[in-house]
């Protein structure tokens, strides 16, 4: 009998304490703007390059600059034999000389036939055929100048002149060596400045970093920082490495040390989109995946909602979807929750 009064004592005391509301830690939900830092690693190339190389082909004979000279504009750069254009200028001249001479004699002997016949002691048959000559001389004087000029033009050709200041980065011929037409006897970084070169996996969001500030170190001079801005990412995936080129210029004058080919490693903090971010111990579960408990407001009673998260935090968990900005979500005393608990919101600490 003593053992029903007391078991009838507990079940009367239940449903009492159930109705106590239970000390529980509420953050209100807000919106919170996460930093994504991105670090990539690169090399510090020239912005604009170009080759140097010769309108015709022959044998090398003098290539001046070496890799990392200094360039100014109108520096010769490399020599090819001039044998041939040499005498190719000397045997333009010579006709040219000759034909000014046919020339001359074809243009008296028509002034003469036309003397003649304006005296009536010449043929109109003879003008005709000095004018015919004179014609002919002075279209073969012309063809010589032609020539002449081209043999020249070959000349010139054979020497090499920088058209732009740079920087020699590359030099792919020596003397002796026989070149074609067009081969690259020099490869020039023009004075247009640097811009650093990132291979970046594919799979991230890379137009968010368009326009965006890039933090370099260089990995050889560890201290010194440069700062650029990415201004061009490529839009085709490298099929064999699956990145994507991305391109940093740098916002400054470089430093000293910083030369081509220098590896750099490039760090972006990049703001994502706002989202509903929460303490690590909001976080519950359900049979379907991640729960937080939301408290109701107006009559306090808590009830379990699930959630989408979308990232993770050192202490906080980012949500993107499930809870709106604004509702009371707990985070402390969750372990003793059921839907429909009155809860009671206690201060940090207590």
């Amino acid at each position: 009998m003593k053992r029903l009064i007391l078991s009838l004592g507990a079940a009367l005391c239940a449903p009492a304490a159930l109705a106590e509301p239970l000390p529980v830690r509420i953050t209100t939900a807000a919106l919170a703007t996460p930093l994504q830092e991105v670090s990539l690693t690169g090399t510090l190339e020239p912005i604009e390059a170009f080759a140097v190389s010769f309108p015709q082909g022959g044998r090398v004979i003098s290539i001046i600059p070496r890799a990392g000279d200094r360039i100014v504009v109108g520096q010769e750069l490399a020599r090819v034999d001039p044998t041939q254009t040499d005498t190719a200028v000397r045997a333009a001249s010579a006709n040219l000389v000759a034909a000014e001479s046919s020339l001359r004699e074809a243009q008296q002997a028509s002034d003469r036939s036309q003397e003649l016949l304006a005296r009536g002691a010449g043929t109109r048959a003879d003008f005709d055929n000095a004018t015919r000559s004179l014609l002919a001389a002075r279209a073969a004087r012309d063809q010589a100048e032609a020539e002449l000029a081209k043999a020249q033009t070959s000349q010139d050709n054979t020497v090499l002149h920088a058209f732009r200041a740079g920087t020699v980065t590359k030099r792919s011929a020596e003397p002796g060596q026989v070149v074609n037409p067009g081969q690259q006897v020099l490869e020039i970084a023009a004075d247009a400045g640097l811009e650093a070169v990132f291979n970046a996996p594919d799979g991230i969001d890379l137009e968010a970093f368009l326009g965006n500030t890039v933090t370099l170190d260089l990995v050889d001079q560890p201290g010194l920082t440069l700062a650029g801005t990415i201004t061009e990412i490529s839009p085709l995936v490298d099929p064999d490495t699956r990145s994507v080129v991305l391109k940093a210029r740098l916002d400054s004058s470089v430093p000293a040390g910083a030369v081509f080919g220098s590896p750099v490693v490039g760090h972006l903090t990049l703001a994502q989109a706002p989202v509903v971010t929460l303490p690590w111990a909001a976080l519950t579960a359900l049979a379907g995946g991640a729960a937080v408990w939301t408290v109701d407001p107006v009559t306090m009673t808590a009830g379990q909602v699930p959630v989408t998260v979308g990232s993770y935090g050192d202490d906080t968990v980012r949500l993107t979807a499930g809870v709106e900005p604004g509702a009371l979500v707990v985070t402390d005393g969750s372990q003793l929750l059921f839907p429909g608990r009155l809860v009671a919101p206690v201060e940090a600490g207590n």
